[in-house]
């Protein structure tokens, strides 16, 4: 089942994938879902009004070991704060493990509930998924509530 809520701030969907109890795939999409998610509302409310992030199971099936890692360290990143690649993977005890962050960021299924978008470029931004201005809006966003 796949439901949704309407970020206004971001001017996009929020998709959450459910498959059971757990959380398959979180999203952004410009189309309308066809029904309300209770998470994606509560994920909606953390982004646009500094709501404590939800807490969801996830189904981690598809992922390695090493996804799996990397996720976890990067949920504990602080909102309004970021990391670059290259300290997640000293974080994680491989450095020099940089580029294999990229792609496990790159390949994260849970957007916002991982926040891959407080990891950047040791020298900028970095890419994301749905695009550099959306991160940098995210990351924008988190800032201001968080020295509010």
């Amino acid at each position: 089942m796949t439901g949704g809520a309407f970020v206004s701030s971001l001017d996009r969907y929020l998709l959450v994938e459910m498959y059971g109890a757990k959380a398959k795939r979180i999203y952004f999409s410009t189309k309308r879902p066809s029904e309300t998610s209770e998470l994606a509302e509560e994920i909606a409310a953390h982004l646009e009004r500094g709501a404590p992030c939800p807490k969801a199971e996830l189904d981690l099936s598809a992922c390695s070991e090493f996804q799996k890692q990397i996720y976890a360290l990067v949920q504990a990143i602080p909102r309004g704060t970021a990391m670059t690649y290259g300290q997640v993977a000293a974080c994680a005890e491989r450095p020099g493990a940089a580029r294999a962050v990229g792609r496990a960021m790159a390949t994260n299924p849970f957007a916002i509930l991982v926040p891959c978008h407080r990891v950047v470029a040791k020298g900028g931004l970095g890419g994301y998924l749905w695009g550099k201005e959306m991160k940098e809006k995210l990351l924008r966003q988190e800032r201001e509530s968080s020295s509010q």
